[in-house]
């Protein structure tokens, strides 16, 4: 029998001064509730367009049935969660999100850099990662696009709709994934 291979989980950024500025970590429960009462708007908006349950229940939800996932700590404050859940129906597939505060958008070289990494461990997991992000998010953020094909992903140029009052949702896939999989009905949790 084959040793089984250890994924690094961890990850550590520094300033020029040598001290840590960011660490990547397993999440833990503690780690959602101090991200949930402090989630950007965009996020919130997102989670809250999803359905009646609202945004911290959504988030909740996603974390909950992720066996992958990842705090992102600055000065030892959990600025953001992000992670990747089975997909219902779809062997091999999973669907990753990410929310986080405000202090998230100060981390943007960092993701930049953090993403593929991470995108790559989860794609190690499942060969095929789909979710929708929320139109007037990526409206707002237009980054997120080419941060997203950054990380392997396909952008789809047109919102379909999803969730509570069918809000626009850009599908978005990493791996072999058909177009006809990119159905309305999928879970989502994405954050931008």
């Amino acid at each position: 029998m084959a040793p089984e291979r250890k994924i690094r989980t961890g990850f550590a950024r520094r300033g020029a001064d040598g001290r840590t500025l960011l660490h990547v970590v397993p999440a833990h429960r503690q780690h959602l509730h101090e991200v949930l009462p402090h989630l950007r708007p965009r996020d919130r908006a997102e989670l809250d367009a999803l359905g009646p349950r609202g945004a911290v229940a959504e988030a909740a939800r996603a974390f909950a049935l992720s066996p992958l996932r990842w705090a992102v700590l600055r000065g030892g404050r959990c600025v953001a969660l992000f992670g990747a859940r089975p997909f219902p129906g779809m062997p091999d597939t999973a669907a990753p999100w990410l929310f986080g505060t405000p202090g998230l958008d100060a981390e943007g070289r960092a993701l930049a850099r953090l993403g593929p990494l991470f995108a790559a461990r989860m794609r190690a997991a499942w060969p095929r990662l789909v979710n929708m992000l929320h139109a007037p998010a990526l409206a707002e953020r237009p980054a997120t696009a080419r941060w997203l094909a950054r990380c392997g992903f396909a952008v789809a140029a047109h919102p379909m709709p999803l969730g509570h009052g069918g809000a626009p949702f850009h599908p978005f896939a990493a791996g072999d994934v058909p177009a006809a999989s990119l159905a309305p009905e999928q879970p989502t949790n994405t954050g931008g």
